[in-house]
């Protein structure tokens, strides 16, 4: 994998093979501003999403998520995010990617020393894509922060690909405005499909292993209450979760490190081929964690 510089991305945008634009035309993107050595700034879109004030609980299957968010301009003065609050924002960058490169959106490391996360909520841009990136603002501070709009947060890191390429299918294509979170009626199905069961079941898996761990003969919660025995198939697939679970977080973690390697500044030879092997761990490990998911849940079909 082969990121490009900033002499390639401003070539490529020259001509016309990468696009990327701003969703103001008051604040046009600048080739000269925002073109770094080796990526591109992406700034702050002067709107978002809130929790409402009256909201005391989620219900991600039964809730109307769409009645649950009010939307919020973020004004030149600035916008007071209190502690512990979440913003849903997006970048002010749209983009379209051609069909052999691939996109990685990561946070600028003097937000995280504010106390203030930004995160990419689709870290991954994939090939062909045409969006603005859909960002999450949270403030783990113990005071309240004031964002401001068209503030360079994250910035997008450029690699060509090699093999033949396909370009983009997903639901997300031309997406340019702020969403809630959004759960399709096949996932709510499956979850309000579980019955007392699989609840039960669940419940003697961890009965079990806590058994294990005492060395003592029965957990006393459990007696009168006729629990299945555990199959090879569950094992199976508490296994595959764990694996997706521990493989899911060693790229989150990878993705980070390599962000603030990044935002960091001037980068030695060392450390770009530590952020080159970084970063390919990193892709390995999430491609892992997807075909995982994706056997998994054929299997579970």
């Amino acid at each position: 994998m082969g990121f490009l510089t900033g002499i390639e991305i401003r070539r490529r945008i020259s001509i016309g093979d990468l696009k990327i634009h701003s969703l103001d035309p008051d604040e046009p993107f600048s080739v000269d501003n925002q073109v770094t050595e080796d990526a591109v700034d992406l700034r702050l879109a002067p709107a978002g999403l809130v929790l409402r004030q009256d909201v005391e609980s989620i219900d991600y299957v039964n809730d109307d998520l769409d009645k649950l968010y009010d939307i919020i301009e973020i004004p030149a003065t600035g916008y007071v995010l209190p502690p512990h609050e979440v913003l849903l924002t997006q970048s002010l960058e749209a983009i379209c990617l051609p069909a052999d490169i691939l996109g990685l959106v990561v946070t600028r490391s003097s937000f995280a020393r504010l106390g203030l996360l930004v995160n990419c909520l689709a870290p991954k841009s994939p090939p062909g894509i045409k969006w603005a990136f859909p960002l999450q603002l949270v403030n783990i501070s113990r005071v309240p922060l004031t964002i401001y709009p068209f503030t360079s947060v994250a910035q997008l890191i450029l690699s060509e690909m090699s093999g033949e390429p396909i370009g983009y299918r997903g639901k997300f294509q031309d997406s340019y405005t702020v969403t809630p979170p959004l759960f399709s009626a096949r996932e709510k199905q499956s979850i309000g499909a579980r019955n007392p069961h699989e609840t039960l079941r669940t419940f003697h898996i961890i009965a079990r292993d806590a058994l294990n761990q005492q060395g003592t003969s029965r957990p006393a919660n459990t007696e009168g209450v006729h629990l299945p025995a555990e199959d090879s198939a569950s094992r199976r697939r508490r296994s595959v979760d764990l694996a997706i679970l521990t493989l899911s977080t060693l790229a989150a973690i990878g993705f980070g490190i390599a962000g603030n390697i990044i935002s960091g500044g001037k980068i030695d030879y060392w450390q770009g081929v530590s952020l080159v092997l970084l970063l390919l761990l990193s892709a390995a490990c999430t491609a892992a964690a997807l075909l995982l998911q994706a056997s998994q849940s054929r299997r579970r079909r």
